[in-house]
C-alpha cells in the first residue's frame, strides 16, 4: 500500500519538476508546518494571557497604525 501511494507522489514529484527520490522535500515540508504549527500554538498561548482591551482602546490601537 506504501509503495503505491510512495508511487503517486512520484507522478506529482514528475509533473511538478521535482526530483526527490530520498524524499527530502517532504521531510523538509514536515519540518516546516511543525514549525509553524508550534509558532501558531505560541501565539494563542499569549493572546489567551494578555488580558483583553475594552472595545475604546482597539479602536485606537488600529487608528493609530492606519497611514495618515
Amino acid at each position: 500500500m506504501f509503495k503505491r501511494f510512495w508511487e503517486s507522489l512520484n507522478y506529482w514529484a514528475e509533473a511538478l519538476s521535482m526530483d526527490d527520490p530520498r524524499g527530502d522535500y517532504m521531510f523538509r515540508l514536515e519540518d516546516r508546518v511543525s514549525k509553524l504549527e508550534r509558532e501558531v500554538e505560541g501565539l494563542r498561548i499569549k493572546s489567551r494571557m494578555t488580558p483583553a482591551a475594552s472595545a475604546t482602546e482597539r479602536v485606537h490601537q488600529q487608528q493609530s497604525h492606519l497611514p495618515q
